[in-house]
């Protein structure tokens, strides 16, 4: 009878080490989950503040072509004398919108980089 009592004891202790264990395990990816998510609203909101810097980028191409666009109508209505003047200029701003198109799909490229590392760490 000791001699059951013993290895009903010792099961128990066993049974309550497994339970001990499991315990831990669940609370480490607890903690993992709790990282995980800190690390979510970290990467959402860097991708929202990228995100308005593309709508501002948009926003400058746009107003940029359409000054481009006004310039090539007064080019049409103007003189020869001044012709030569505003084609200088409207290459000028052709270059300008060229290098604001580059600088915003440059930036567009680096978004896209870190959103795909970033959905890479998730």
């Amino acid at each position: 009878m000791a001699e059951d009592s013993g290895a009903i004891l010792r099961h128990i202790s066993s049974l309550k080490d497994m339970l001990d264990k499991v315990n831990e395990e669940i609370e480490q990816n607890i903690q993992r989950t709790r990282e995980t998510e800190s690390e979510i609203v970290k990467h959402s909101e860097t991708e929202k503040d990228y995100l308005v810097k593309e709508s501002e980028l948009m926003k400058g191409v746009s107003v940029a072509e359409f000054e481009l666009d006004g310039l090539m109508q007064v080019e049409a209505a103007a003189g020869t004398d001044s012709l030569k003047a505003m084609e200088g200029n409207l290459e000028f701003r052709k270059a300008t919108l060229n290098a604001i198109r580059k600088l915003f799909y440059d930036k567009m490229y680096g978004l896209h980089l870190i959103h795909k590392s970033y959905k890479s760490v998730i």
